[in-house]
Formats: C-alpha cells, sequence, structure tokens
C-alpha cells in the first residue's frame, strides 16, 4: 500500500493511502509479535525501491531483493533443516513471483514510463528473450520443487505439489501467452456478481 500510495496514481494512489491508514494499528500489532519479520520487509523494500531508481539491469538483484522478503516469512521450527527447506521453498517461490509479474506488467509499465526490470535489462529485446526468462523462472520453480521435497507438509503436501506442479506452471503460461489478465478477471473477479 505504500509503494502504490508513492507510486501510484489518481484513483489508486488515493485508495493505497486511505487503505494504509486504515491499516496502521494491525500493521503495528503485527509488527510488535514480528520484528524480525518486520525489520527484513521494510529493509528489502527500501533495497527494492532504490534498485528501482536507479534503473537497475539485473534481474537476479532485484528478484533477490523481493526474494527475501518471502523467505524472511518462513515460519522458524528450530531444525536447522526443515527451516532452511521452508526459506528455500519461498525464497525461490518469491522470485519466481516477481519475475513473472514483471513480465505480466511490462507492456503496461513501458506505456506508462515504470521501472521494470524485464525491460530495464534488455532494453526493447523482451521478446528475443522470452526463453531466457522462461528458463530463469522454471529454474526458480524447480528449485522451488526441490526444497518442498524435503519438507514434510502432511495434509498440505497436494494442495502445495499441486500449486508448484499444476498451478503455477499453468499461470506462467497464461502470462507469457498475454492471457493472464483476462483469466484473472474471469476466475477471480473483483466484484462477484
Amino acid at each position: 500500500l505504500r509503494d502504490e500510495a508513492q507510486d501510484g496514481k489518481g484513483v489508486k494512489k488515493l485508495g493505497a493511502k486511505i487503505l494504509a491508514r486504515l491499516c496502521r494499528g494491525g500493521y503495528r500489532r503485527a509488527a510488535a509479535a514480528k520484528p524480525d519479520f518486520d525489520r527484513c520487509v521494510r529493509e528489502s523494500l527500501e533495497q527494492l525501491r532504490t534498485l528501482e531508481q536507479e534503473g537497475c539491469t539485473s534481474l537476479d538483484r532485484t528478484a533477490d531483493t523481493f526474494a527475501r522478503i518471502l523467505r524472511s516469512a518462513a515460519p522458524e521450527s528450530g531444525v536447522t533443516a526443515v527451516d532452511r527447506s521452508r526459506g528455500e521453498l519461498l525464497y525461490h517461490l518469491g522470485r519466481w513471483i516477481y519475475l513473472v509479474d514483471a513480465w505480466d506488467d511490462l507492456d503496461e509499465d513501458k506505456a506508462q514510463g515504470n521501472y521494470n526490470p524485464i525491460h530495464a535489462r534488455f532494453q526493447g529485446r523482451e521478446q528475443e528473450e522470452r526463453q531466457y526468462l522462461r528458463t530463469t523462472l522454471r529454474h526458480s520453480l524447480n528449485l522451488a520443487r526441490s526444497a518442498f521435497g524435503l519438507l514434510d507438509t502432511g495434509c498440505w503436501s497436494g494442495p502445495i505439489g499441486n500449486i508448484l506442479d499444476l498451478g503455477l506452471p499453468a499461470v506462467e503460461e497464461l502470462v507469457f501467452r498475454g492471457e493472464w489478465k483476462a483469466a484473472e478477471r474471469r476466475f477471480f473477479p473483483r466484484h462477484p456478481q
């Protein structure tokens, strides 16, 4: 919300400011309960903002900065191997989310003059580099799957496995075909009828 309030325009900017103000009390309580997570999120978002302002051309630096936020959300069990696997699962999922979202927003960001790490990296050769990006997305997804395979998630194994094996690849395919926004509106309407 803060990011949208700073960078947004028009109604979106105003809405983000209002929602941020309404969420302030809940945010403070959550930050007090999870101070390490709050610190990581704040630091990572600040670093991401700096990278964006600099026009960073590295996909890895920007995606890593976002992915660290998700990694820090992994609940600690006190068992080193479990904690590392959870962290790696969320890290690579965060990296995948950041990059697939950047591809999905590419045309809109270019039209509005907003920073986009893919455009910054490839400077108008994005279509030529589609396969490069898909390879890095699949690599992140495979690393997330590997980390997931090391975890005992009990009754959640099936749903999480389906998300990693079927759901995310399906979303990626829709994004790369330019059909995700229409599918999102169809399957996740903002105003159910």
